[in-house]
């Protein structure tokens, strides 16, 4: 069995994925006012209550929660953070990745970066919670399955771990070696196993 790393430097491939892939264009979109139901994303909320729409500025109907910033590309701020995610500038690719999230709440790879700058920022919570939903609105995708099951073993979460391990194992066992994501699904099992290995070698005797 090879061996991988559970570190959670991005593979070169992930990266070309996140700085590829965009969100939804959403140029023309206006903002309602408050943040959407059940949002988490820094910045939006605060004291119990949401921040009101700000003002359109310059004639554009894209406007922000974010009052520092009154109009933005949510295209631009996703690739402002996945290059923020490359440099390991983890609080500022948060930042641009709550942007998009706020307009594209359902954008699994939004949701991915976003959980990859919570966990590269300590909160494992956070991180997980990002990675669940991005698989709530795409069960297939293999990079938010391999870092949630990473993340709850880091939790101490080992059952939910396992349940994400064996479910890429039986995508992987389907695909035979032969499917596009034969190559993926083969990296993301390696990568959880060791992340258990890891886990396990750290508990004291």
């Amino acid at each position: 069995m090879r061996r991988a790393t559970s570190k959670l430097i991005l593979s070169t491939a992930t990266l070309a994925a996140l700085l590829l892939v965009s969100p939804p264009r959403l140029a023309e979109a206006q903002v309602a006012g408050g943040a959407p139901t059940g949002a988490t994303t820094p910045g939006i909320c605060s004291g119990g209550g949401c921040l009101p729409r700000s003002p359109c500025q310059d004639g554009t109907t894209l406007c922000s929660p974010f009052p520092e910033h009154p109009a933005y590309d949510p295209n631009v701020e996703f690739h402002k953070g996945a290059e923020a995610l490359k440099a390991g500038d983890f609080r500022e690719a948060q930042k641009a990745f709550s942007k998009v999230l706020y307009l594209a709440p359902s954008n699994a790879d939004v949701l991915f970066a976003l959980g990859v700058a919570d966990v590269g920022l300590g909160d494992l919570n956070s991180g997980a919670d990002a990675f669940a939903r991005a698989l709530k609105w795409n069960p297939r995708q293999i990079n938010a399955a391999r870092e949630l099951a990473i993340t709850e073993v880091k939790l101490g979460r080992k059952d939910q771990a396992n349940v994400r391990l064996d479910a890429l194992r039986g995508r992987a066992a389907q695909c035979a070696g032969h499917c596009k994501d034969a190559a993926a699904l083969q990296d993301a099992i390696d990568a959880i196993e060791a992340a258990q290995g890891h886990a396990d070698r750290s508990q004291p005797s």
